[in-house]
Order: C-alpha cells, then structure tokens, then sequence
C-alpha cells in the first residue's frame, strides 16, 4: 500500500448477510490501495461458506475478536492489526458498520478530495434506506449540555427509551417521505462545508485525526462515538466536512433492531454519562 491508501475497518456483529453485501460493493473494482479487515465481534461462528466467500477477495483480513468488544472497540483492534504490519499509517481510515453499501464511485470520489494539513475527518452522504434521509450532517454544532441532560433522563428507563424512539421514527417517517435530500451544502469543488459532528455508520479518518495524537480509545462501549471524535478534532484544531459527492446507503440497525433491549438501554446510559463527562473535563475522549 502507497500514500494515497485507503483502510477500511468493517465491524461485524451478528450480520453475516449484510457483510457479504458491503463486501460486495467494495469488490467490483477492488484497487492495490484498498485494503479491508473484518472485525468480528460476533456471539457466534461463522458458516463455512461465509468464510469461503471472504476469502476469496485477495484485500480482506479477517480478524475475530472472541468477544464482543463494542463498536469502537472492534476497530481498534483492527487498526492495530493493520500497525503491526504497516508501519506507516494510511492517508484514509474508514470505520464503517457492515450495513452500509457503497456507491461504485465512492472510493473514486474519495481520491478526489482536497487535501489539506487541517482536515481531520470527512463525512459522506449517509442515506436511509429505511427513512429517505441522509444522515450527515449529523451535528452542525455542538449539543448544549441542557440537551443531554434531558436526554439522560429518556435514557433512564428502557421503556421511557422506547417510547422516545417511537417518537423518533414517527418524526424521520415524515421527515424522509416529504423530504429530498440537499446535494447542494458542499461546494463544487469539494471543499467540503464544515460541520460538529459525522454520522456514526461510516467514519472517514484522515491520517491527520492519528498522526495529530487522535485515537480510537473512548470510554463507552458503544454509542456516542461522533461526540467523542468530534471533541477530539476539536481539541486537536482538526477540520470535519461535509463532502455529499461520497455516498453511501444505509441499511440501519441491522444488528440491534429498531427499539432497545434493556442491554442496549444501559449502553446508551452509559454513553451519554461519559459524554457528559467529556462536557464537564472529566474525561479526554479519544485523545
């Protein structure tokens, strides 16, 4: 791999179909730069034929965990395989869901975004399959701490949570199905519009986010990872844009499902206390 390579670290929880299909949209033109490592995080084991099937995309690893070490937590094992035997880290490190799809001209496009010693994150057009919505800009500015303080409280109980995201999903049903998606909130020239926070699904890292003392250590499980890498770039005067040119299709929640377990409720719990935390100077992020 060269300096303009592309890692993407796709982590798998229980969806072995939905990776098989996000391989898929990676593998019709697969280039020497690209290389992808699957984390599994699995409960359980993969068939035969799954296996088979990987293997035969000579730019895939794939690295099972033993456990389920949560979003973040999976990609950072599979950065740190990827260290063990690159010295030098990629200009282009995506960490992805596998229930995503990626446009044929993505990786394309990606090639095509202006460099510069600022930019730290890029977020793509993210586009609900479900809701008809594009999903970044996830945060255009940071979310005041009265905010998640409220949201502290809907996430104290699994059933008060459920009841929220019902609410939720009425509001994006009417929101995606009288809504077109705006292609126009990046320029041209793919400068990019600058924005808080990328969506979650698909995290597009320049080697700038790393090199500049960025990491993927946060302290939640899972959830709440935007709020964590935005703070960082924050922190370390790093730029996220905007770039609607990149696209990829969403088919959410394919591991978790629409509402809530009382398991994910206590992920959720505990994500928005350390992100409350990060808000108070209690904790550092991912730095």
């Amino acid at each position: 791999m060269d300096q303009s390579d592309i890692l993407i670290i796709g982590v798998i929880y229980n969806t072995y179909p939905e990776t098989l299909r996000y391989l898929e949209s990676i593998a019709p033109k697969p280039s020497d730069d690209i290389m992808l490592i699957l984390v599994d995080n699995s409960d359980g084991v993969p068939s035969p034929e799954f296996l088979i099937r990987i293997n035969d995309y000579h730019f895939v690893r794939y690295l099972e965990t033993g456990k389920n070490l949560g979003y973040f937590g999976g990609a950072r094992e599979g950065l740190k395989y990827f260290l063990r035997e690159h010295p030098v880290c990629p200009k282009w490190i995506l960490v992805t869901n596998v229930d995503i799809i990626f446009t044929p001209d993505f990786f394309i496009m990606l090639r095509e975004v202006i460099d510069s010693n600022d930019l730290g994150i890029v977020a793509p057009a993210i586009i609900s399959n479900r809701w008809n919505t594009d999903y970044n800009p996830q945060l255009l500015g940071r979310i005041p701490q009265w905010k998640l303080t409220i949201y502290r409280f809907l996430y104290s109980n699994f059933l008060i949570h459920n009841a929220f995201l019902a609410g939720a999903y009425l509001k994006k049903w009417l929101y995606g199905k009288f809504r077109k998606r705006d292609d126009d909130k990046a320029a041209p020239d793919q400068t990019g519009r600058s924005i808080y926070a990328p969506h979650g699904s698909c995290l597009v890292f320049h080697r700038n986010y790393f090199t500049r003392g960025g990491t993927l250590d946060i302290p939640q499980f899972l959830f709440g990872e935007e709020i964590m890498v935005a703070e960082t770039a924050l922190k370390l005067k790093l730029d996220i844009v905007y770039h609607p040119s990149l696209v990829i299709h969403d088919h959410e929640h394919a591991s978790i499902g629409f509402f809530v377990t009382r398991k994910i409720n206590r992920y959720y719990k505990e994500s928005i206390k350390s992100i409350l935390a990060l808000y108070n100077g209690s904790v550092h992020g991912g730095i």
